[in-house]
């Protein structure tokens, strides 16, 4: 094995966003991401440096004489986080940017519990969405732990909102067809907002409807 490749220390797999424990990098509280983290990035030059192993022609000629198949399939790149105890997704079309958590403040002459308040984002005050009230599933918990707190920005037909959440696990592309029908107690909701289901990671996930959370953050708004 190249020593480049020996050398390499993949903190991402232990304590970033990729970590499969409870370990936490203290680095993510500045960088956000392992992709902006100069460990990271020193990594991935090493690997495009490094030497090419002795093999490498002859695997990758065997590789390309070999017929091409049809491995396509339609993938849905998503967001995926947790509020409390509920694992959720949003479709990366929706997402604008995640940023560390900022304090949020009330919004006067608003009765709806699906509004949060109003928090500062680059400078701008977004509406934030309390995300726990809108669903209808009544499975969080406020006990949930907080692992990495983070504000999602999204944008909707109606414009720009932010969702506090307690975790974001990443940006990933999951096959379509692997997206299931919520049950029937929960589609026969007229406010419900998960409009499908999937399992990532040992995870139970629900797809967010972004028509319906964009309706509804309206009608609170009124």
């Amino acid at each position: 094995m190249n020593n480049n490749i020996k050398n390499i220390t993949d903190c991402w797999n232990k304590t970033g966003v990729w970590r499969t424990g409870l370990e936490v990098c203290p680095k993510l509280e500045q960088v956000i991401h392992c992709h902006n983290c100069p460990t990271y990035v020193n990594a991935g030059l090493s690997l495009l440096n490094r030497e090419v192993p002795d093999d490498y022609i002859a695997n990758n000629t065997s590789t390309y004489r070999q017929s091409k198949t049809d491995t396509s399939q339609e993938l849905l790149s998503c967001v995926i986080f947790r509020k409390a105890n509920e694992w959720l997704a949003l479709p990366s079309t929706a997402l604008n940017e995640i940023s560390e958590l900022k304090p949020i403040h009330s919004l006067p002459h608003v009765r709806s519990n699906i509004i949060a308040g109003l928090a500062n984002i680059r400078g701008e005050l977004e509406i934030c969405i309390a995300i726990e009230n809108a669903l209808t599933l009544n499975q969080h918990s406020s006990s949930a732990e907080k692992i990495i707190a983070r504000m999602i920005v999204i944008i909707l037909d109606s414009g720009k909102y932010v969702i506090e959440v307690d975790e974001v696990l990443g940006i990933f592309k999951i096959p379509v067809d692997t997206i299931s029908q919520p049950p029937a107690t929960l589609s026969q909701e007229e406010n419900n907002l998960i409009n499908g289901i999937f399992d990532y990671d040992e995870k139970h996930i629900g797809m967010l409807d972004c028509k319906r959370l964009n309706n509804i953050t309206e009608e609170s708004l009124q």
